[in-house]
């Protein structure tokens, strides 16, 4: 069993970690980390559509560069004044996740606020050169397809 497999059976407990804090997000528009380069494949089992395909989500990888910190996640939505937004989920800026747990990613929606997904995210361990299972987190992103509106909490 591989290292990514193994960590998906520990994340059993994924609705533990919403409430989890999170140690680093940005949201940033689109730059090179959204290249098409860089969309893991088989994109069917990399990417989620959601609200009838008006929102999508892709894992990102950047070549594994750097080691610790080269996943992130595409996230395309409507905007009203543009028609799409573009934007990434990171760590921080120019830093990704060690590991996006895309398969564990929960949906809800609320008319008030829009769809939000709960991201479960892992950072590189530099001990074990895996996820550190004590810094496992989740990200909330909240799409508002009316305002175009994305955000982080």
């Amino acid at each position: 069993m591989g290292v990514r497999t193994s960590l998906l059976a520990a994340l059993g407990c994924v609705s533990v970690l919403a409430s989890a804090p999170v140690y680093g997000q940005s949201l940033e528009p689109c730059d090179w980390v959204a290249s098409a380069a860089n969309l893991v494949s088989p994109w069917e089992e990399n990417s989620r559509t959601y609200a009838n395909g008006a929102i999508r989500i892709a894992l990102l990888d950047t070549g594994g560069e750097p080691v610790c910190c080269s996943r992130h996640l595409l996230i395309l939505s409507p905007d009203p004044e543009y028609g799409q937004a573009c934007n990434v989920l990171s760590f921080g800026q120019g830093m990704g996740y060690y590991e996006i747990f895309l398969p564990k990613v929960r949906s809800s929606y609320d008319p008030a606020r829009g769809l939000s997904l709960v991201v479960p995210v892992g950072q590189f361990d530099p001990d074990t050169g895996r996820v550190d299972l004590r810094r496992l987190s989740a990200v909330v992103v909240t799409i508002n397809q009316a305002t175009g509106q994305v955000t982080v909490e």
